[in-house]
């Protein structure tokens, strides 16, 4: 008797949840539920595609005038573009963190200063962005000494090195430098783009 009650009242409860609603406003609540869910569903989709677009090398390396003109062309020239092992690393391997909620601040944040930077022609010009050089390149690598040189990681660990495969220089700095408390960018700061240093030379020679 029990059981034929419980069966009875779920079915009671079953038909309350479908049955048309008295008040036709109450449609909203359903419809609107839907339109939030897929509103939702669109834009975390969009976002996803937004920021993968964004971070590819054909627009990292060509959207912006300063980028195209002065800071890809270093970068190819570098063993992060071109190397034997044929790995290549682009702008958003070292510049876009990969952990969230990091990867959404530095693409909002670094985004919209390098879009305004570029509005207002900060560094239009080989002399602005020689001028500058110093000041951005502080400004990554201070960065990167900060994250202990997390997006150097994505690529390299150092618990997988093989030391006994490395030049003796090399082998020695990556033994005792985490034991000094140095990180990757303190040995490799020209890896990828020229040093306010190397920029100095070059025209000193010239």
């Amino acid at each position: 008797m029990s059981s034929q009650s419980d069966s009875d009242s779920n079915k009671g409860r079953w038909s309350r949840f479908w049955r048309r609603p008295e008040s036709k406003w109450l449609l909203g609540i359903p419809i609107g539920a839907w339109v939030m869910f897929w509103a939702g569903a669109a834009s975390i989709v969009g976002s996803e595609i937004v920021m993968y677009e964004t971070a590819t090398e054909d627009f990292c390396a060509s959207a912006c005038h300063s980028m195209k003109t002065f800071t890809a062309p270093e970068w190819q020239d570098s063993v992060h573009f071109s190397n034997p092992s044929g790995v290549r690393a682009l702008c958003a391997d070292c510049h876009i963190p990969k952990v969230y909620p990091q990867k959404l601040w530095a693409k909002a944040y670094d985004g919209g200063r390098h879009i305004w930077g570029e509005m207002i022609s900060v560094i239009d010009t080989q002399e602005k962005y020689d001028a500058r050089r110093t000041y951005l390149a502080d400004r990554v690598w201070k960065h990167m000494k900060a994250t202990d040189s997390r997006e150097c990681r994505n690529c390299h660990n150092d618990k997988y090195f093989e030391l006994s495969g490395q030049d003796e220089r090399a082998a020695r700095a990556h033994h005792t430098g985490p034991q000094e408390g140095k990180t990757c960018i303190d040995c490799h700061k020209g890896i990828a783009h020229k040093t306010p240093d190397e920029v100095a030379e070059e025209s000193a020679a010239r």
